[in-house]
């Protein structure tokens, strides 16, 4: 999949804006794709009839939001050039919000885009003390650096690993993100994919604009593939 201008002007938006304005965009593009909202202080959660629950943050690590975002053409292993920006474009986790946005046109998912993943999960801890429990087969983050890489932190189950492996996902390590949280919670297994940023947490951070296309075609049959429940195991 290509992404259009349509769909890489949008990703720039994203990561021009504030957190706390791009949870408002984002709030208003779901209710205008005729979905529920629910807007709480920490997150934005949107119920979906596809049982699969989507996951992104909207805060980024850079202190300095990018006013001078850029394509960048120079590489000929990248048909559509990067996004760059002298103070990190803010891939981490833009990229993933624009894919889950993306994603939600072809499956009724679950939705939940969460506050200050950076700061140590606040967002995915206020959803946490909520009763809102999604009845979904599994959980799929897009917030990872790279491509390909799948990482599933503290869940343990061996079937969700081969699973998501048998789709061309890597399995790799990772520190922590809102899924650490959240898939313990909910007792779903949980997994955190690769969304075409590099970089992570610098100021050279930038998007490969043709990967983040690809991992949206990629991530779709995985995603409709809900014929089993996996459940969250430690050991």
């Amino acid at each position: 999949m290509t992404l259009t201008n349509d769909q890489i002007e949008k990703l720039k938006l994203y990561c021009l804006q504030p957190q706390m304005a791009l949870k408002e965009m984002l709030d208003d593009e779901l209710q205008t794709m005729g979905r529920e909202v629910i807007n709480e202080d920490g997150f934005i959660y949107s119920p979906g009839s596809h049982p699969v629950l989507l996951i992104a943050h909207t805060d980024t690590v850079h202190k300095e939001l990018p006013t001078d975002i850029y394509i960048d053409t120079s590489d000929p292993d990248s048909p559509q050039g990067d996004l760059r920006s002298e103070h990190g474009v803010g891939g981490d986790d833009r990229a993933g919000c624009l894919i889950i946005m993306e994603l939600i046109k072809t499956l009724d998912c679950h939705v939940l885009f969460c506050e200050d993943e950076e700061i140590h999960r606040v967002g995915a801890g206020k959803f946490c003390k909520t009763d809102i429990r999604p009845d979904v087969q599994f959980i799929v983050e897009f917030d990872r650096r790279d491509r390909d890489h799948a990482v599933f932190y503290g869940c343990h189950n061996e079937g969700f690993i081969k699973f998501v492996t048998s789709f061309g996902y890597i399995e790799e390590v990772g520190s922590y993100s809102d899924i650490s949280d959240i898939a313990p919670h909910l007792d779903i297994a949980a997994v955190n994919l690769s969304t075409g940023y590099y970089n992570a947490h610098r100021p050279y951070e930038y998007i490969r604009i043709h990967e983040v296309g690809e991992i949206i075609e990629q991530a779709i049959p995985l995603i409709t593939d809900v014929s089993k429940r996996f459940t969250y195991e430690n050991k």
